[in-house]
């Protein structure tokens, strides 16, 4: 769905960080003046320190304050954890585009794994507010590093959990979990690492769009650097994307 906004530099001031693991926390923002916002889009965060920004998935949106589900991965995100509520941050945003609700239909089916669950849950909020319930599946790799399913549930929506050590849920991968096609799947919304996707991509009895992870050195197209492959030639992440057509995307030769 083309929702792709101009670039905006705004500041934001955290109001909350709210540790969900060891390894994962949500950082709330008051960001006056963003524009309207769609699920799937990102904002670009940068971070006292460090020169490039952050892209970071849009996880809940309540009026000027919006929120950044954040996984602990490198010197930067975690120095983005230790800073306190009332700092203020620049950032970009919104930026690229998002889901398009439109496609949903009667039983959408929403599947994420890792740092590809925000957006996945300011979806099913929206998808709930507009008087749909979706299927929501999530894969993580054990207990400890299960977060934000509760809040999926506490939407109403059928939440599948995955483990790979079956911890919690069913033992394996989140395909194991998605709808058949008895079930009447209308629509697959999915977030996640790449072979995530590919599996998705693969199991899916419907249509659906993919939202993709990217390094990104700009984020907002002018760099080229989260440029991937599809049936239409080279597209960028943070401009055509993050999200996709399922059948757009070439998989197989993203590197």
């Amino acid at each position: 769905m083309d929702t792709h906004q101009p670039n905006i530099s705004l500041t934001g001031t955290i109001t909350a960080i709210n540790e969900l693991t060891s390894e994962v926390f949500e950082m709330f923002l008051e960001v006056p003046g963003m524009a309207p916002t769609a699920p799937g889009q990102f904002v670009n965060l940068s971070i006292p320190g460090f020169f490039l920004r952050r892209p970071l998935a849009i996880a809940r949106r309540n009026g000027d304050e919006i929120s950044v589900i954040v996984q602990k991965v490198g010197g930067g995100t975690r120095a983005l954890g230790e800073l306190r509520p009332g700092t203020e941050i620049s950032l970009l945003g919104p930026l690229g585009n998002g889901f398009d609700m439109s496609k949903a239909g009667e039983r959408p089916v929403l599947v994420g794994g890792g740092a590809g669950i925000p957006p996945l849950l300011y979806l099913a909020s929206a998808l709930v507010a507009a008087g749909t319930t979706p299927v929501v599946c999530l894969g993580y790799r054990n207990e400890a590093a299960v977060f934000s399913a509760q809040d999926f549930a506490h939407l109403g929506c059928d939440v599948r959990i995955t483990t790979e050590d079956g911890s919690v849920g069913e033992r394996g991968y989140v395909t194991a979990v998605m709808p058949a096609a008895s079930e009447n799947p209308t629509q697959v919304y999915s977030c996640g690492p790449e072979g995530m996707l590919r599996a998705v991509k693969a199991h899916a009895t419907c249509p659906l769009e993919l939202s993709l992870e990217a390094h990104m050195g700009c984020g907002f197209g002018a760099c080229l650097g989260c440029a991937i492959p599809t049936t239409r030639g080279l597209e960028r992440v943070c401009v055509e994307g993050p999200v996709f057509d399922g059948a757009d995307v070439l998989l197989e030769e993203v590197a």
